[in-house]
Order: structure tokens, then C-alpha cells, then sequence
């Protein structure tokens, strides 16, 4: 189905161009847990890993140019925990979600400075994790259930931030099972992720432009944000509808939670108390490089739908890339994101779009 008003978009397909890995590197760097990935303006990658606390930079061939940051918890460095990343005009802004700070740096590894994420929000929140990303008249912040508890909700929060004043963005769920934990001499609440999605995406544009996909309604907003606070200043719509779940996909993940249990405790039983309704639109979000906006969605079999609009909302055309390829960002024609290889080593791959 296609929203009233839009066309049926294309469909556009890629091919490989390379894969990078640390074998392409001679020995000077080693990529073992890719968190974040971001190309410049002249095809430099800079892949933030989180087990080595560092940004390594590379060229489009895998050659290291050099490395940004490094363990600790002073001035330029990095905990394990080191997770989103941003490119903004000529610096790379990285939160550290365990300290809950945002370093930030020159493209040419230069600290530049760090902020206390919690400090800027003077929220006290205990919750889950802070993303602060400076913006126009204010900041963004986004709190995630991180670990999670049964006194905190599984919700994320997208908030702009002011002096003496706050507007919600988004509020989106968590795309989690929740469930109680029955066994023989006690019974406890727990939960587990889902390869359904989270109920929406966001993602951001220099530092005017957010935007915001409903996974569940479909609805997409660009917002801008200034001095004068947030302003929707366009809407669209994702092709849909979103899919129900059915009572076979719950039943699919309670069978293999409570294997894993029973190998514990053979009396466990699993009673479901909350669950999503819908697979979602909406899991991941970007901006490419010229200011089109691509969503995707959750995974359907070994696929994941991506839907690209044009700055001006224009439904633009789809791509399904592999449900292994995490789609990290967009230049040039060119599509970079992170997935295994067929031994199972972490690698970058790159790949060209192509079609009408």
C-alpha cells in the first residue's frame, strides 16, 4: 500500500564493491567491534570500534591513515561503551553512553573538547543511557531504557533541549518481549529483544535537521530546530502497512527463550506479558550525503526494506539489502555499512546502488 498522494517508488538494487577488513591494514589495526561507522567528504572512514576505545581512520581501500582517542576517562578518551557517532561539519562527535559525555574531535584527531551529558540535561535521570548532540539553539538528547529495570518504562526518549525549556520529539518503544519467569520456587519479571524493531528511527542533519519515523503509524516528520524550538516543517508517508504479529511469532521467541532457561532450571516456564503488536516500519534512520533521508525497517526473512525521500519528502524509491548489513551511511552512489564475512570476521562492505 502506498500513502494517498505518493506514487509507487522504485526499487533499486546494489552490488558489492569491496569488503575492507583488517586484513587490508598490515597489521596496524584490528577491527573487532564495530559500533559506529561514518564517511567524509573526501572518503575517509572513520569506524568508532568499542572494545579498543578508538576510532580508526581508513581510505576507501582499508589503508590506515590514523587513529582518534583512546581508552580512559580524561580529556579525549573513551570508555567501552563509546556507541553513536555524528559527523558535523568539520568534527566527530562520539557519546560515550557509560560515562555519559559527548568528546568530540577534529577529523584529524584533535581533541576539541568534552561535555557531560549529564550535566547539560541536569535531568538526575537514572534510566538509561544519554546521546547528547549539540544543535542549533539547544541540544538533542536521547535517553534509552539501556539496562533495563522494571521501574523504569522501555521506551527511548528523543528530547531538544533549551535553557529553562525541553520539547519531546519522539517517544519511541523499545520492540521488546516483556515476561514473567515462573519456576519452581520463585518467579520473576524479565524481557528480551526482538528481531521485530523498535517503534521508530531518528537521525539528524547538520545541526537544523532531525527527523522522526514512526515504525508503527508510518508517519515521517522533518523538524527543524532553532532558537525558537522545534518546528515540523514536512511530513510523508512509509509504504504499509505495518504487519501485525501473529500468535506463532510470539510462541516462536517464548520457545527459544525458555530452552535457554530450562537448560538451567528444567521447571522454567515463561508466561508473555507484553509484547509488540506490529513489525515495525521504522528501525534505523539516516541522512546520505546530499540530504535524502533513508528508513529501514525491520527484518522480513533475510531482508530489510529501505525507503528513501527526497529532501522535499518526495517518496523516492526502496532498496532491500541483506538482514546481516547494517547500513551505516550513504555518499556518493555508494552504501557503507558493517557485516561479517563468511568466516565470521567483522568487516566493512561497500556497496553501489544500482537501477533506475
Amino acid at each position: 500500500m502506498v500513502a494517498v498522494g505518493q506514487t509507487a517508488p522504485a526499487q533499486r538494487s546494489t552490488r558489492v564493491v569491496r569488503d575492507v577488513s583488517d586484513a587490508h591494514g598490515g597489521g596496524r589495526y584490528v577491527l573487532s567491534d564495530i559500533s559506529a561507522l561514518k564517511v567524509s567528504s573526501s572518503s575517509e572512514l572513520f569506524i568508532l570500534d568499542r572494545s579498543e576505545a578508538h576510532v580508526i581512520v581508513l581510505d576507501t581501500l582499508g589503508r590506515y591513515k590514523r587513529t582518534i582517542g583512546r581508552r580512559g576517562s580524561g580529556p579525549g578518551e573513551l570508555s567501552g561503551q563509546a556507541l553513536a557517532m555524528q559527523l558535523q561539519d568539520s568534527l566527530l562527535l562520539i557519546s560515550d553512553l557509560s560515562a555519559r559525555r559527548l568528546v568530540v574531535f577534529g577529523l584529524d584527531g584533535r581533541h576539541v573538547r568534552t561535555v557531560s551529558a549529564m550535566q547539560a540535561s541536569n535531568t538526575g535521570s537514572s534510566s538509561g543511557p544519554v546521546t547528547a548532540i549539540p544543535m542549533r539553539g539547544g541540544q538533542i538528547e536521547v535517553t534509552t531504557p539501556g539496562s533495563v529495570n522494571f521501574q523504569a518504562d522501555l521506551f527511548s526518549r528523543v528530547l531538544f533541549r533549551q535553557a529553562g525549556r525541553s520539547d519531546t520529539i519522539a517517544v519511541i518503544p523499545a520492540g521488546l518481549f516483556t515476561f514473567t519467569v515462573q519456576q519452581r520456587n520463585s518467579s520473576h519479571p524479565s524481557f528480551a529483544a526482538t528481531a521485530f524493531g523498535d517503534g521508530g528511527a531518528w537521525a539528524v542533519r547538520s545541526d537544523t535537521l532531525l527527523a522522526h519515523a514512526d515504525g508503527f503509524s508510518g508517519r515521517v516528520r522533518w523538524i527543524t530546530l532553532s532558537e525558537n524550538g522545534p518546528r515540523v516543517a514536512q511530513t510523508a508517508m512509509l509504504p504499509g502497512p505495518a504487519a501485525p504479529l501473529a500468535r506463532a511469532d510470539f510462541d516462536s521467541v517464548r520457545v527459544r527463550l525458555e530452552a535457554s532457561y530450562k537448560k538451567r532450571d528444567p521447571s522454567t516456564r515463561l508466561v508473555l506479558t507484553d509484547a509488540p503488536t506490529q513489525r515495525s516500519l521504522a528501525t534505523h534512520a539516516l541522512f546520505d550525503a546530499t540530504g535524502n533521508l533513508w528508513i529501514g525497517g525491520a527484518p522480513a526473512g533475510r531482508t530489510v526494506r529501505w525507503t528513501v525521500f527526497s529532501p522535499r519528502a518526495q517518496l523516492l524509491y526502496t532498496v532491500s539489502l541483506p538482514a546481516s548489513f547494517r547500513l551505516n551511511d550513504v555518499r556518493n552512489g555508494r552504501l557503507y555499512g558493517k557485516t561479517v564475512d563468511e568466516d565470521g570476521v567483522p568487516v566493512i562492505r561497500i556497496l553501489e546502488l544500482i537501477g533506475p
